[in-house]
């Protein structure tokens, strides 16, 4: 089996990390400063993110960027 794009598999990661700390997809999109209609994006891996952008995930979940790349 082919492995995921790296947008997928992030967006993947964010919808699992998002889903366990409770969070709706536009209560997270508001509590990371992101629209909510571009985080579904990138839940569904569709955009590649800058990285000031994967910081922001991170700050908001609380994580490391190596943490939250680990997928």
């Amino acid at each position: 089996m082919a492995k995921l794009p790296l947008a997928k598999r992030l967006g993947n990661r964010l919808r699992e990390l998002r889903n366990a700390k409770g969070f709706s997809q536009e209560g997270f999109a508001d509590h990371a400063g992101i629209d909510r209609a571009g985080y579904g994006r990138v839940e569904r891996g569709e955009v590649d993110l800058r990285l000031s952008t994967v910081e922001r995930l991170a700050k908001a979940l609380k994580m490391t960027i190596p943490d939250l790349l680990s997928c």
